[in-house]
């Protein structure tokens, strides 16, 4: 049975390609871990598989510029259904989360160790 190991860039490049499809921006580039800037065109040429997509670059009708990463908010943001400080604020609170399960699932490891090393004491 085969697995495949590199799901991250294979889920990253899907919602990436999902935002350059279904976009109300235009779709200007993309930075991958490695390689920095490439132009939309070069995208599929270059993705290998190996190379993780961090940011997709969207420019507006002014010409701003916007850096989403590519998971279920940057593809929202791009859909045009929430506001770029809307997901600014749903990226924070996601960062958040993230680091508050990584130091309870820390502290609860540093728990479990001391009741063990109290019990085979």
């Amino acid at each position: 049975m085969c697995i495949s190991n590199n799901f991250i860039e294979q889920q990253a490049y899907r919602i990436s390609e999902e935002i350059r499809k279904n976009s109300v921006y235009r779709v200007v580039g993309v930075d991958a871990s490695g390689v920095s800037d490439l132009s939309v065109n070069q995208q599929n040429d270059h993705w290998n598989g190996k190379d993780l997509i961090t940011k997709v670059i969207l420019e507006d009708k002014d010409g701003r510029l916007y850096y989403v990463k590519p998971d279920d908010n940057g593809l929202m943001f791009s859909k045009g259904e929430i506001t770029y400080k809307e997901y600014g604020k749903r990226q924070k609170k996601e960062d958040l989360k993230g680091i508050s399960y990584f130091f309870v699932s820390i502290g609860f490891i540093f728990i479990l160790m001391i009741t063990l090393l109290k019990f085979l004491s």
